[in-house]
């Protein structure tokens, strides 16, 4: 069952809700309508009418009392850069994250919005950089850029598209390199980093070993929830990129433990300017 709270996410504009009706999509696998209905603060019949304008877009397929992901969608994932990313949370955390690639590094990227919009903008970047990932549209986003490019083996999962299970863990654990980028779909203080999947957890533990330095890219809906398997303490990871509207609470919390965070703003930037960001 999906867990965000109503009165984060009150959407009342269209595109804007839809938008988080394909993330919820991406990190479910499968939404319903009377959850959406809760989480948007909308009612049933809007929720029907955007799954139909989503459907017809290509988006999604609509299934009994909810809806899955099309077949013709399943490699539309640059929908959230067409859809404004230079305002996103997503785009403007994969551009802070960029500042700590240097040429010639070899870097992990796991599945994800968030790590594929650090993807897009890798593209013709560098020169070299070493790339290694269990995202098969990172993969593809990347294979005109020039790296060296390692795809993970494993079993598919349908929706996202992330390759998971002990062929990719087998593949990272020969691999060593300087940096990997992670996404997660919940933060706690007490469970940590968590996602739904305990085969995708597994595949983002053996990321962490092979890399001297791990970075979560988050946005700030995610804190405070908890998913089914944490995959890192707080204090294991080198640094948490996310937004500006990453709660009070663990904003303290994470200086009074020393564990570091970037908290970037998001504010849609007039002539391409970089988001404003502060480090801790």
């Amino acid at each position: 069952m999906i867990n965000v709270p109503t009165a984060s996410i009150n959407l009342v504009i269209a595109p804007g809700r839809r938008r988080k009706i394909l993330q919820l999509l991406e990190e479910e696998g499968i939404v319903k309508v009377e959850e959406l209905s809760g989480i948007l603060a909308v009612s049933q019949v809007t929720i029907r009418k955007d799954l139909a304008e989503l459907e017809e877009q290509g988006m999604l397929q609509r299934t009994y009392g909810g809806a899955v992901f099309s077949h013709r969608s399943r490699f539309n994932t640059s929908f959230f850069q067409s859809s404004n990313m230079r305002s996103s949370p997503k785009n403007a955390i994969a551009l802070a994250a960029l500042e700590y690639i240097h040429e010639g590094d070899s870097i992990i990227l796991d599945a994800g919005s968030t790590t594929f919009a650090l993807a897009q903008l890798l593209h013709r970047r560098f020169r070299s950089l070493y790339i290694i990932t269990s995202s098969v549209p990172a993969a593809l986003e990347l294979s005109q850029a020039g790296y060296e490019i390692f795809l993970v083996g494993g079993q598919v999962r349908n929706h996202s598209l992330a390759l998971i299970g002990p062929v990719a863990i087998k593949t990272l654990e020969t691999f060593h390199a300087d940096l990997a980028f992670l996404g997660t779909s919940g933060v706690t203080l007490t469970h940590g980093y968590s996602i739904p999947n305990t085969l995708d957890a597994a595949v983002k533990k053996a990321m962490m070993r092979s890399a001297d330095e791990t970075y979560v890219l988050t946005d700030s809906t995610k804190f405070g929830h908890a998913c089914l398997t944490s995959f890192a303490g707080l204090n294991e990871v080198h640094l948490t990129i996310t937004d500006f509207g990453m709660p009070a609470e663990f904003v303290d919390a994470f200086k009074l433990r020393g564990i570091r965070f970037q908290a970037v703003n998001v504010e849609p930037a007039p002539h391409d300017r970089e988001p404003i960001a502060e480090a801790v």
